[in-house]
């Protein structure tokens, strides 16, 4: 068994009085600690910035103003895919879809990619579906400057190149035609 001193007991008497000193703090002080935190933090981040952008650039400054470090970089807005509306194209001769022929006219295209990853450009017009091709999916923007676009452009005399575009592909597909 170990001794145990008397005197060291004691001194629990005075926990009770253990507080007494203390100031107590009002809203008001605890929320201008708080604001002062965060500023320090939004200022460590702010430092964190700049140290990132001077690593990517170089921490020079550029001969041209848009490329300037200190300038805001924008996000790019979220593009909308306008193939969810149909490309309206001039068909301006007869094609022949497989057994069917297609007349001559205006038709709102659309392309959708089954299951099978095949991609089929449907034609309509009005309300009314009139046909579908299926078209072969390529890297090739075919120099267009639109992101969204669909057209006929004659490739011999006897088929024209269908060309489509979208933000999710590009197709094209050479189909067989009917002058009258």
């Amino acid at each position: 068994m170990l001794p145990v001193s008397a005197d060291s007991w004691d001194d629990f008497g005075s926990v009770e009085r253990m507080w007494d000193g203390q100031k107590s703090i009002t809203n008001k002080e605890f929320e201008e600690v708080m604001d002062a935190l965060q500023t320090n933090q939004k200022q460590k981040e702010e430092k964190q910035k700049k140290k990132k952008i001077k690593k990517i650039s170089g921490g020079g400054s550029s001969l041209h103003t848009e490329l300037s470090p200190e300038k805001e970089i924008n996000e790019i807005p979220n593009l909308k895919n306008k193939a969810d509306e149909g490309v309206l194209i001039n068909v301006p001769v007869n094609l022949v879809l497989g057994e069917n022929v297609l007349e001559k006219g205006f038709y709102k295209v659309f392309a959708r990619k089954d299951d099978d990853k095949k991609i089929y450009v449907s034609f309509y017009q009005s309300q009314f579906f009139k046909g579908e091709l299926e078209v072969t999916e390529t890297e090739d923007d075919f120099g267009e400057d639109e992101i969204d676009f669909a057209k006929l452009i004659p490739y011999n005399k006897s088929f024209m190149r269908m060309i489509f575009g979208s933000l999710d592909f590009n197709a094209s597909a050479l189909v067989p035609y009917i002058e009258e």
